[in-house]
């Protein structure tokens, strides 16, 4: 088991030619030098350090810590920089800031190949002119290590579980989608890594497959007990395989933690609006007398630590899960309603003055579009955030 630590890493990319064709030829290019030598200086020449005002910050000062053992999914919106991250853990992009840790170890002069990682990603990256077996045992043939090859398959077909073995002579083209991600799965476990590395690996499979994939990962990261990286836009999958989320956002991490942790106490209005689905429902409001005030309704200032002084710009969070419809001092006029069949509740999207809102509500609740009904807040279960800093307060 290794432990990875990111202190202030930061990774720019120049406007010159393009900085997500840059980033993409950096990563094809990277790829192959894990098979070559000549690294560091390679590197220098595939990530310049471009002056202008157009460059693209793709990672802004990240620390972030994965313990020993553990599986870290990294989520956030597309462009946000978790690819990236991945990137620079792996080695195939260098930081133009900060340092990367193993176990206290610098790594930056460390190429990828010797850093112990096992990488499995979006697409499937199997030799197509080579069979299942071949695939698994081509790591092991490229370093002379020809006589570990069966005893290595073995374990492995056995670790995969039940129909594996059946895949090893076929070619990826005759594979379906889901077989050729366990076959990738399984060459990255063959080599006995220290730290797996995963890129949005389930994004190509349907729903079905999503599942079951999903639930044979979990078992595989269990067992064996390495650290994991999990970059995915799938908020169901990360929280379904992590023991705990790092959410990113133009570049920095926003907030690490459990996925309770997370959910129930935000960090900002963007993590709170970000993590959970549907959103987070937001009103902006002003201070007054102990009261919110907001287009629409007036509501006690909730109990905090350090209230809000009058006069302060605020803005109020609710889940949809935590409003109820039939009671309470709030009006709002309904747009669509939305039956959750399988979760026996329904989503109400309505409006309140000119707020969007959703409320998550039982499926017995009879409730219809151009309806106006009357809303009811937990309070206890509401989020205030100041309206300048976007920040939770505490």
């Amino acid at each position: 088991m290794t432990m990875i630590r990111l202190e202030g890493v930061t990774k720019i990319f120049g406007p010159e030619g393009g900085a997500f064709e840059e980033l993409e030829r950096a990563w094809a290019e990277g790829m192959r030098e894990l098979f070559s030598g000549s690294y560091r200086e390679y590197l220098r020449q595939i990530s310049p350090r471009r002056e202008g005002p157009r460059r693209i910050k793709a990672l802004d000062r990240v620390d972030l810590l994965i313990r020993h053992g553990e599986t870290m999914s990294v989520i956030g919106p597309t462009g946000c920089g978790k690819t990236t991250l991945l990137k620079i853990i792996a080695g195939l992009l260098i930081p133009d800031e900060g340092t990367v840790y193993y176990d206290g170890v610098d790594m930056r002069n460390v190429p990828p190949r010797d850093r112990g990682i096992g990488m499995v990603f979006q697409n499937y990256v199997l030799y197509p002119h080579m069979s299942s077996r071949e695939n698994l045992a081509f790591f092991f043939r490229l370093r002379g290590r020809d006589e570990e090859v069966p005893e290595r398959v073995r374990i492995v077909s056995e670790i995969m579980g039940l129909g594996f073995e059946e895949l090893l002579g076929r070619m990826p083209k005759d594979l379906s989608a889901g077989e050729r991600q366990r076959v990738a799965v399984a060459r990255c476990i063959i080599r006995d890594p220290k730290i797996f590395l995963f890129d949005e690996p389930l994004s190509n499979l349907d729903a079905r497959l999503r599942a079951q994939t999903r639930v044979e990962l979990k078992r595989l990261l269990k067992r064996f007990s390495i650290t994991s990286v999990y970059v995915t836009h799938d908020q169901t999958e990360a929280i379904a395989l992590a023991d705990r989320l790092a959410v990113m956002n133009e570049g920095r991490i926003e907030q690490v933690g459990t996925y309770a942790e997370i959910y129930n106490w935000p960090v900002n209005v963007f993590v709170a609006g970000f993590v959970g689905s549907p959103s987070m429902n937001f009103f902006h409001c002003v201070v007054e007398e102990g009261l919110l005030h907001h287009e629409a309704f007036s509501l006690p200032l909730p109990r905090l630590r350090r209230p809000p002084r009058p006069g302060q710009k605020v803005i109020l969070g609710v889940r949809p899960e935590h409003i109820s419809i039939g009671e309470g001092p709030l009006w709002a006029q309904v747009e669509m309603v939305q039956p959750l069949v399988s979760q026996r509740t329904q989503l109400v999207y309505a409006r309140v003055g000119r707020s969007p809102c959703v409320a998550k509500v039982g499926a017995d609740a009879r409730v219809r579009a151009g309806d106006v009904v009357p809303l009811r807040f937990e309070e206890d279960r509401v989020h205030l955030f100041d309206a300048r800093t976007e920040k939770r307060l505490p």
